[in-house]
């Protein structure tokens, strides 16, 4: 089952599958036991809410996706996903791809027509589509014949075929929903963009809030005023939590013993790791791992 969320030094996420050639993949993702982190990337989202609930939170708004529903993430739009309160599972078709797929050369008809009202709009972030509009009902149709060729050979010309027909279902949508204005301005975000870059890159290291507010040229209060306004906590307790989903995956991905995993990812010995890892979790690290191998 492909996840992706993997990121780059900047926090950009490195999607899985993606080529250069074909910049265009397909995700089964499972939210039952796991949180995407905040990421951003260029790549587009046509996504499906197979199983259970979803939320995807942006700086701006909580959307909760419903089991049958769809939705549209737009082009570097910082974004976390969560199953659903109350949710045992939840799951999604994720269709991920470059709009140069669409666009073609630079400057074309397709580009300046089509994407660039959508992808430049800072209004759009999310788009939830349901069946319930003509366009909806197109847009659900693709998605299905999308998801129906994955892993099939030489269906390119097929993908980008239904992928166009879905954007212009989506500007359809788009126009039938009537988006608002955000209140996040472009200012706002890269500078949030650029602390979590930076607590993303030394994670493993020893971070205080100066550090992270001296990276973008802020005070720590107005660093800490901001953590607490689009993530619901300190930035301390963010670079915490981020080091224990770290964790996590090394504990599920490799066979590295506890104090190896706590000094890899920021904790200074394996009684404190441990603690945290329990208080945030309600897991010791070895219980953690033995849940996971065990399913």
């Amino acid at each position: 089952m492909k996840l992706g969320f993997e990121q780059d030094d900047n926090a950009v996420e490195q999607i899985d599958g993606m080529t250069y050639t074909f910049p265009y993949t397909m995700h089964r993702r499972d939210f039952s036991q796991f949180i995407a982190p905040w990421h951003w990337h260029e790549e587009l989202e046509f996504d499906y809410a197979y199983q259970g609930s979803i939320i995807v939170e942006t700086l701006n708004q909580v959307y909760t996706i419903h089991q049958g529903e769809a939705y549209f993430i737009n082009t570097n739009v910082m974004n976390t996903k969560r199953k659903g309160p109350g949710q045992k599972s939840a799951m999604e078709h994720a269709h991920l791809f470059h709009p140069i797929l669409l666009t073609g050369h630079y400057r074309s008809v397709f580009e300046t027509k089509y994407l660039d009202p959508i992808l430049k709009n800072l209004s759009i972030e999310v788009v939830i589509i349901r069946e319930s509009t003509p366009s909806g009902r197109q847009f659900f149709k693709l998605l299905q014949q999308l998801t129906q060729l994955d892993g099939k050979v030489d269906n390119e010309f097929q993908i980008r075929n239904l992928l166009s027909q879905a954007w212009l279902a989506l500007m359809d949508e788009i126009n039938t929903q009537q988006q608002h204005a955000l209140t996040t301005t472009p200012y706002a975000q890269e500078r949030i963009k650029q602390m979590i870059s930076f607590i993303h890159r030394h994670f493993d290291q020893k971070v205080t809030v100066a550090d992270i507010a001296a990276h973008v040229g802020v005070s720590e209060k107005e660093c800490s005023r901001a953590f607490h306004k689009y993530f619901h906590q300190s930035p301390i307790d963010y670079l915490i939590q981020y080091r224990i989903d770290q964790a996590k995956q090394r504990l599920i991905k490799t066979d590295d013993p506890i104090t190896t995993i706590a000094l890899s990812v920021g904790f200074n010995n394996s009684a404190y790791f441990t603690k945290i890892f329990k208080q945030r979790t309600n897991l010791t690290p070895k219980a953690y791992r033995m849940s996971q191998t065990t399913k």
